[in-house]
């Protein structure tokens, strides 16, 4: 069964789903779940002229960022305790293949946007490049959806 379970969250459209499934999964199977995020340097973020920091104080900055925002996603899923948080730098589909090998993740969790045509040509798709070249299984779960409404969300 899935042991350790990886659910990738990249903050442009965070969704309960992804994790809910993966500690649901986690729990029938006396499992772990790993919330990743991947802080992306390969192209400077504009607000780095607004904080005046040196390049490195400005990667701590965003991992320091990330982390917190992960710990408050996991609070507000009520999978605090069952989730370990992790924040690594680097290009965002190389590394959560590196990540989930050298984890011996044997369940990846991730959610798609469902781009379509030239939006898909042109931005690429993490999950996508994902599915193609990792070593274990991958759940996809699609947002907005129209035909399944998210789940986790309050009735």
């Amino acid at each position: 069964m899935f042991r350790k379970i990886l659910v990738p969250v990249d903050f442009t459209d965070v969704t309960a789903r992804p994790l809910t499934l993966a500690l649901d999964l986690a729990r029938a199977a006396n499992g772990t779940v790993m919330l990743l995020t991947v802080v992306d340097d390969s192209f400077p973020n504009p607000d780095i002229l607004s904080f005046q920091l040196p390049w490195a104080d400005y990667h701590r900055h965003l991992r320091d960022e990330a982390h917190r925002r992960l710990e408050q996603f996991t609070r507000e899923v009520n999978g605090a305790g069952g989730v370990e948080i992790c924040v690594v730098r680097g290009h965002p589909a190389r590394t959560i293949i590196r990540f989930a090998t050298d984890e011996a993740c044997d369940l990846i969790v991730m959610a798609t946007h469902g781009a379509r045509g030239l939006q898909h040509a042109l931005l690429g798709s993490v999950t996508d490049k994902v599915i193609r070249q990792v070593h274990c299984p991958v759940l996809v779960v699609r947002l907005h959806d129209p035909e399944h409404p998210d789940l986790s969300a309050p009735q």
